[in-house]
C-alpha cells in the first residue's frame, strides 16, 4: 500500500513539476530530505524517486519564461566555485572510482541548491521550501520522540537508511537544525490548532535528540535553545518552559544515556573521540602533503590511505565538517567552504538589519533570525560530525540570499516628487478691466 501511494503521488507530481517548476521544487526538497522511498518494501524501495521529480522540475524551469536571475551576492558564486573545484579535484584523487560514486550523488545536491538560488524569489516559494524541510525532518523527529518515550530511551533512534542522516548522530544534528524553523512557523501561523501541533512537535523532537544518544546533538540542542532564549521577548516564560522541557526529556533517559554523556568529562579515555582526533590529523597531513588537492569523497577513511599516516590506528571517519572538507578537497576547497558559511551568515544579519521595523516584512525578519540560529547550531554540531553536504542546511544559503535581494528593494528611498512650476500670470493690458474679487484668473 505504501508503494502504491508513493507511486501515485509521484505520477501526480511529475506533470505539476513541469507546469509549475516552483511547486515541483518544493516536492523535490521534500523527497530529498524525508526520503519516503526508504520506507517502502517492494518495487519502490531504494529507488532514487527524487530524480524523477528533479528532472521534471528542471525541464519545467528551462521551458518556463519567468525570471531566471539569481541573487547578486557572493554566496551563489562561492557555492558554484566550490562545486567546480570539487569536480576538478576529482581528477587528482587516488581512488577515483570510489570517490566518483559520491561525487555523482552529491552533484545532485549541488544542482538542487543552484536551482534554489534561481527559484526562491517570492515569499510563497520560500515558505513552501521551509515547510518542506519542517515536514521532512519533523517526521523523523516526531516519530523518534514518540519511540523514545515508548521505549523509555532504552533503544537508539536511527535515521532513514541509505541517506545522509541515517546515522543517529547525523539525524540528531539535522533535527536540531530544523527546530528554529519549526519555532518560526509556530510563531507566524494564525491557526491555533497548527500552533498547538507545532508546539507538540517541538517537544517530541527535543526528546528524540536525547533518544539518539548523540553527544554532539545534545550540545547543539543546548546551544540552539540558549540562542533562541536570548532572542525571545519573553525570557522568563521561555526559561521556565525550556527547563521543564529538558527536565521531562532527561528524566526518561536510562543510565546508558548518562554514561555516554559522562565521557565528555574524560575525552582522553574516550576511544571514539581519540579516533576522531586521529582522523583530523590524517586530514591535515594529507591536505598538506598533496597541496592544493584533497583525497576525494570519504577516501581518507579507507585503510590504504589512513594507514599511510597512522599504521597502528583503526581507520576512522573525520566526524567534522571542517576536517572532512579539508581532507577531501584540500585547502582551496576548505577556504571556499568556509567563505560560503561566513557570507551565508552575513546575509542573515543583513536581512535582519534591512527588515527591522519594516511593516509587512516581519516574516522575513523572523525567518532570517531563526535561519541564523539554525546555521549556528549546525556549524557547532557539525564540528563533531561528517555531514558537510547536507542539503537541509545548504538550502538555507539560497533562502537567505534571495531574502536579501527581496528585502533590499523595500529599503530603497521613495523617488522625490517633482515640483510643479507655479503658473505664470498672464500679462494684463493697460486698458483691460481688473476682475472682481473671487473671480478665477485665466491662466
Amino acid at each position: 500500500m505504501r508503494d502504491l501511494s508513493l507511486l501515485l503521488a509521484l505520477l501526480l507530481m511529475t506533470p505539476v513539476a513541469i507546469l509549475y517548476p516552483a511547486a515541483g521544487f518544493v516536492a523535490w526538497v521534500w523527497f530529498s530530505i524525508e526520503s519516503p522511498h526508504e520506507m517502502v518494501y517492494s518495487f519502490a524501495a531504494g529507488k532514487p524517486l527524487s530524480s524523477v521529480i528533479a528532472v521534471a522540475t528542471l525541464v519545467g524551469w528551462v521551458l518556463h519564461r519567468g525570471d531566471k536571475r539569481w541573487p547578486g551576492d557572493a554566496v551563489p558564486w562561492l557555492v558554484l566555485f566550490l562545486y567546480v573545484w570539487i569536480s576538478f579535484n576529482q581528477l587528482f584523487v587516488p581512488f577515483r572510482e570510489y570517490s566518483y560514486d559520491y561525487w555523482n550523488l552529491f552533484s545532485r545536491t549541488f544542482i538542487e541548491i543552484f536551482l534554489a538560488f534561481f527559484l526562491l524569489n517570492t515569499k510563497a516559494r520560500i515558505q513552501g521550501v521551509v515547510w518542506a524541510m519542517i515536514i521532512g525532518l519533523g517526521f523523523y523527529g516526531v516519530k523518534g520522540g514518540a519511540f523514545t518515550i515508548i521505549t523509555a530511551g532504552h533503544s537508539l533512534v536511527w535515521g532513514p537508511p541509505g541517506t545522509q542522516i541515517a546515522d543517529n548522530n547525523q539525524l540528531a544534528l539535522a533535527v536540531v537544525m530544523v527546530l528554529p524553523l519549526v519555532y518560526y512557523a509556530m510563531r507566524s501561523t494564525v491557526q491555533r490548532w497548527l500552533r498547538v501541533a507545532l508546539g507538540i512537535a517541538i517537544v517530541l523532537q527535543v526528546i528524540m535528540v536525547f533518544g539518539t544518544y548523540s553527544r554532539g546533538g545534545v550540545i547543539a540542542l543546548g546551544t540552539m535553545m540558549f540562542i533562541v532564549w536570548l532572542r525571545s521577548d519573553r525570557k522568563f516564560l521561555y526559561a521556565i518552559l525550556g527547563c521543564a522541557l529538558l527536565a521531562v526529556g532527561l528524566s526518561i533517559m536510562p543510565s546508558e544515556f548518562w554514561a555516554r554523556l559522562h565521557t565528555l568529562q574524560n575525552v582522553e579515555g574516550d576511544s571514539s573521540f581519540m579516533g576522531r582526533v586521529e582522523a583530523w590529523r590524517v586530514a591535515i597531513d594529507y591536505a598538506t602533503d598533496h597541496f592544493p588537492f584533497g583525497a576525494g569523497y570519504y577516501a581518507l577513511q579507507l585503510p590504504e590511505l589512513f594507514h599511510a599516516y597512522l599504521p597502528q590506528a583503526a581507520p576512522h571517519a573525520a566526524h567534522s565538517i571542517y576536517f572532512q572538507v579539508l581532507g577531501e578537497h584540500g585547502f582551496i576547497g576548505f577556504a571556499l567552504y568556509i567563505a560560503a558559511l561566513f557570507f551565508g551568515l552575513r546575509n542573515a544579519w543583513i536581512v535582519i538589519r534591512q527588515t527591522r521595523g519594516q511593516p509587512g516584512l516581519e516574516w522575513a525578519h523572523d525567518l532570517a533570525d531563526m535561519s541564523r540560529v539554525s546555521l549556528i547550531a549546525y556549524l557547532l554540531g557539525g564540528a563533531a560530525l561528517s555531514v558537510a553536504y547536507f542539503d537541509g542546511y545548504l538550502l538555507q544559503f539560497a533562502i537567505l540570499s534571495n531574502l536579501r535581494r527581496m528585502t533590499a528593494r523595500s529599503r530603497l528611498p521613495a523617488a522625490p516628487l517633482a515640483e510643479e512650476p507655479l503658473p505664470r500670470p498672464r500679462q494684463v493690458a493697460a486698458d483691460e478691466p481688473v476682475p472682481a474679487a473671487g473671480m478665477a484668473f485665466d491662466v
